[in-house]
Order: structure tokens, then sequence, then C-alpha cells
């Protein structure tokens, strides 16, 4: 079964917050890393006045339902230190979201699976097709790769980052 997360982070050294966000998943008792994407930095989206992210894509095993995974990924942002705030994108210490679950669709208030975005944003599906370029998300036709290529027209900026 797949489970994909998303990583990001645009404040302070952005690239130890992705290697503690990924250390506290994987030691999590029910949770396995299976693969993990090169990072990339890319470009702010929507509130654009503010620093680069830094952006990888995950894949997880685990038994956990979604409702409680969300809780385990909310509680891992909260003691990095994230501060949830009422503005919409902006800056963050980490950012952690469930992209997929499985074959899972799931539309509620706390949580949207597939992540409603996932088809517009570089910053997702580019390291999604390092580690899954064929994965079909459950709601679409098309692979991550196919998705991918749908909005290279886009001039939002990704590039590896070193």
């Amino acid at each position: 079964m797949t489970k994909f997360l998303s990583l990001g982070s645009n404040i302070g050294d952005r690239l130890i917050h992705l290697d503690k966000a990924n250390l506290l998943i994987d030691n999590h008792p029910q949770i396995d890393i299976v693969s993990q994407s090169r990072v990339y930095e890319t470009s702010p989206m929507e509130n654009k006045n503010q620093d680069y992210f830094l952006n990888q894509v995950i894949e997880i095993r685990t038994e956990i339902l979604p409702l409680e995974l969300l809780s385990i990924i909310q509680g891992i942002e909260c003691e990095m230190g994230r501060q949830k705030t009422a503005e919409r994108y902006s800056p963050r210490i980490i950012d952690i979201d469930i992209l997929a679950f499985d074959s899972t669709v799931i539309n509620e208030k706390e949580l949207t699976i597939p992540h409603a975005k996932i088809k517009f944003r570089k910053f997702i599906l580019k390291p999604w097709t390092d580690i899954a370029s064929n994965y079909i998300l459950p709601n679409s036709n098309n692979t991550i790769k196919e998705l991918l290529d749908s909005i290279s027209h886009f001039d939002d900026e990704i590039r590896e980052y070193n």
C-alpha cells in the first residue's frame, strides 16, 4: 500500500528541519519511511513575500488510520516549533502534508486526501517523481510524471538542492 507525505521548510536551517522531521516520523513506532525523494529548493507560491522553501516527498509504511496520522504529523510540526497562524501560506519551520493514503479519498474539513492542490504544485510533483513517477492518484487518470509535465509551463522555480 502507498502512503505519501510532503515536507517543506522555509525558516532557519531548512535542511536540518527536513532531516529532523524525517527522523521524528521514522522514529514513530508505527511508521517506517520506505523511500525519500531528493530535496528541492522552490519558490514560494500564493504568498510570494517570503523565503524559498526546501521540499521533499517521502513514502511511508503504516497501519495508522488517516486522521490518526494527521494528528501525529501535526504533533511533530508542533514539537518542531511550528506556530499555526490565521494567515494562510505563511513562512513555516516545517509543513507536513498527507498527499495520498492508499486508494483512500477523504473530503472532510480537517483532512482532504489526495491533497487538493497536488495537480498544480511543482514543489510536490517534482520530488514525487523521484520515488514514484508512475503512481496514479485515486482521483486521477494521470501518473505523477504526467501531472508534472502538464504544468511544466508554470513559472514557479524548482531546482535540486545540494
